[in-house]
Formats: C-alpha cells, sequence, structure tokens
C-alpha cells in the first residue's frame, strides 16, 4: 500500500466544485503558519502543520515556497474513492497516473534524502483546494530510496464519513 507506515491525520473541511489536488514537499516548499499565504489549516483540522496547539485554535495560513511535485495531471481524481486500511482505518485513495507515479517516486525519494539528510523526518504536503488535508512523513529509514512504482496515494483520515467528504471533494462533486 502506498503510504505504508507512514501516519496521517486528516479531518475535511467544507468541499467544492474545482478544487485541485497538489502534493508538495512540506519542508522545501511550504513557509511557516501565520497570517499570509496561500494555503490554509485550521479547524476542523485536527493537526496543523507547525502547529503545536492540538486541535488548532484557529486557522492558520501558509505561503508557497516553491511549485507543487504532483497536481491534477498526476492523478486520477475520479478514482477517488474510501477504502478500509488493513488497520481499520478509513483511507482515500487516489489512482496516480503513469506520470504521476514517477513524480511520486521523485518526490518521495528527494523527502526521504532530505530527512536523512537532517536526521529528521520530512513531510508530504497533500492539499485540496487551498486547504492542506494531510502532511505525512516519510520515514527514511523504511524508505531510503522513496516510495516506487506507487499505484495510488492514500490519505488516512479521522472517519468513514471524513472519507467520503475528502473523497467527493477530490472528485470534485
Amino acid at each position: 500500500m502506498v503510504l505504508a507506515g507512514l501516519l496521517l491525520l486528516l479531518c475535511v473541511g467544507c468541499g467544492g466544485d474545482d478544487e485541485r489536488l497538489a502534493v508538495y514537499h512540506l519542508e522545501a516548499a511550504i513557509g511557516s503558519p501565520g497570517e499570509d499565504g496561500q494555503l490554509r489549516c485550521g479547524p476542523p483540522q485536527a493537526v496543523c502543520p507547525g502547529i503545536v496547539e492540538q486541535p488548532p485554535p484557529r486557522a492558520f495560513r501558509y505561503p508557497l515556497l516553491e511549485a507543487p511535485a504532483l497536481t491534477d495531471g498526476d492523478v486520477d481524481r475520479s478514482s477517488a474513492h474510501r477504502a478500509e486500511a488493513e488497520t481499520g482505518e478509513s483511507v482515500v485513495l487516489v489512482r496516480l497516473t503513469p506520470r504521476g507515479r514517477g513524480a511520486f517516486a521523485r518526490l518521495t525519494k528527494v523527502v526521504a534524502r532530505v530527512g536523512e539528510r537532517d536526521q529528521a523526518w520530512h513531510h508530504l504536503a497533500v492539499v485540496v483546494g487551498d486547504e492542506i488535508v494531510a502532511f505525512p512523513e516519510v520515514d527514511f529509514d523504511v524508505y531510503p530510496n522513496g516510495i516506487v512504482d506507487a499505484p495510488h496515494i492514500r490519505i488516512a483520515t479521522s472517519t468513514e464519513a471524513d472519507a467520503r467528504r475528502l473523497a467527493r471533494r477530490v472528485r470534485g462533486e
């Protein structure tokens, strides 16, 4: 399974008709939380990157420093659906295109190698619309060369209802 062993926390906010999906290297492509920025995270999210107080007391904004490593062209948004992981948790699966598989492998390799260099796990940031919906770490000990030939992105959610809402958002419903 894609992102197996990675911990994801997610709570889904409100949906939208034309929300794009993008994946970034969190530590390299997204700045520190503050008052300004193109991305947001906050209630109803249970956890936000760089925020110590959980759940976050308010919405935070994050500036974009780099372009996303994966975009809508790298995934099949219509494939987004709720599934159940081996652990019993609800997840959303989004199929990667052939180009997306290569982009995901390159991204996770960079994230793992930079994390190893820094001796700290680095993270992906999964963004739907302008909201950071998940930020899984990539364990450089488990995935020293990244996650190769992944068929899909797997996003863990807090509840089955959250997974259904997120899948609808990704599909653009």
